[in-house]
């Protein structure tokens, strides 16, 4: 029982660790602790990393608001036919009961042994002229997730170490000071006793103070030369340890916005990984060519979805050919709740997407630039420069 408790209760610490790491990577940190303003290279590549956080975030917008604005249109369909006065209300749902009618018809393929369930099928026929672009795009993010955290944890290790080695060199330059202190009064009270030899034992002591101050001399000079080094180092060190820092941020941008990726497409497919998407959509493949074999028995089942269509679109619908697939949410109040439902947290997800790219990673960055141009006057114009080249290309940022 020992034994197992130690592998259990390692493994609750390394899941508080791994959760650490994970709420450590969705931070972005500014740091201007070591940057040196009045170097060019430094500050233009510190302005030039927050503008690349700012670009990157443009262009996360510019893809989130695509899907936004599609999902929108959907839920704007069900308030459309929600607003339908009662008589074009009651012709709509006559075709939608007629549609739902014929598609219980179908008693060949309930008596059959389906490989998938209606609710599956639907969904993935919804989504199957996407499903092998999100399955393939599903698996390069997993992976790209795995590259990520590899490089995160690679580059928490690199900070660790140079903040380790950050502290050595500041304890050998103190070292090297005090020990340069203490050869200083050695030497003096060497000094002191071998005048007391001179002058009251009148001993011959001029060998004496020639090893004295020469071994003095090497000392010092030895902790001088390890000191200067030591701070040369240390001068390297910190400025890498800022570099490694704003690319720890750059890490963590990705990462996140990986996260939230992988995190929607399983929302939008109802898949917890690539590997099952592939499979529900290879079952769904060899679904739909059994059921193509059934086609002449559907011909009412067609009519009904011709009529649908049109009459939704004769009523301003947007996308109606969605409906075809979920008839019973024009006739089952509760199923359209349970759609508009999932188009509201699917909604919900790329809304909190695009508030951390436009307002965290964007504003965060953009706050950072002003900061520097108010406390930096004198590179005020230099800012300006290189933002006026950014708004350009991202006016709406």
């Amino acid at each position: 029982m020992g034994f197992l408790e130690d592998i259990f209760g390692k493994r609750k610490i390394d899941e508080r660790q791994i959760q650490s790491e994970l709420e450590n990577w969705n931070d972005i940190v500014y740091s201007r602790k070591e940057l040196d303003m009045d170097d060019p290279v430094q500050r233009r590549e510190y302005i030039g990393s927050c503008l690349q956080q700012m670009e990157e975030a443009a262009r996360e917008l510019d893809s989130l608001e695509f899907e936004y604005n599609d999902v929108t249109s959907h839920l704007r369909d069900i308030d459309e036919i929600n607003a339908l006065p009662p008589e074009q209300r009651l012709e709509v749902n006559e075709i939608a009961q007629k549609l739902l009618d014929s598609q219980q018809q179908q008693d060949k393929f309930s008596r059959r042994k389906s490989k998938m369930t209606d609710e599956e099928f639907e969904h993935m026929e919804r989504l199957a002229s996407e499903a092998r672009e999100g399955a393939k795009k599903l698996a390069d993010a997993e992976d790209y997730q795995k590259k990520i955290k590899n490089d995160l944890k690679r580059l928490d290790g690199e900070h660790e170490a140079y903040l380790y080695r950050e502290e050595e060199l500041v304890n050998t330059v103190d070292n090297c000071k005090k020990l340069i202190i203490t050869v200083a009064v050695t030497l003096g009270l060497c000094i002191i006793f071998l005048l007391f030899l001179q002058f009251v034992l009148e001993l011959n002591v001029v060998y004496g103070y020639m090893i004295a101050v020469l071994l003095a001399a090497v000392s010092v000079t030895l902790l001088y030369f390890n000191s200067t080094n030591s701070v040369v180092e240390l001068k390297t060190v910190r400025k890498s340890i800022s570099r490694l820092i704003m690319l720890q941020n750059q890490v963590k941008i990705r990462y996140v916005n990986n996260t939230n990726l992988i995190d929607y497409l399983c929302l939008k497919y109802r898949v917890s990984n690539a590997k099952e998407l592939t499979s529900m959509y290879n079952r769904y493949i060899q679904e739909a060519k059994e059921r193509a074999e059934f086609e002449d028995s559907q011909k009412s089942l067609d009519t009904n979805q011709k009529d649908l269509i049109y009459i939704l679109r004769h009523f301003r619908v947007r996308d109606p050919e969605i409906w075809i697939h979920q008839p019973e949410a024009l006739l089952d109040h509760n199923e359209e709740v349970e759609i508009r439902h999932s188009l509201n947290v699917r909604r919900q997800s790329l809304r909190k997407r695009m508030e951390y790219n436009r307002d965290i990673v964007a504003g965060n960055a953009k706050s950072e630039i002003e900061d520097m141009a108010r406390q930096y006057p004198e590179y005020t114009q230099e800012i300006l420069d290189m933002v006026s080249r950014y708004e350009e290309k991202y006016p709406e940022m």
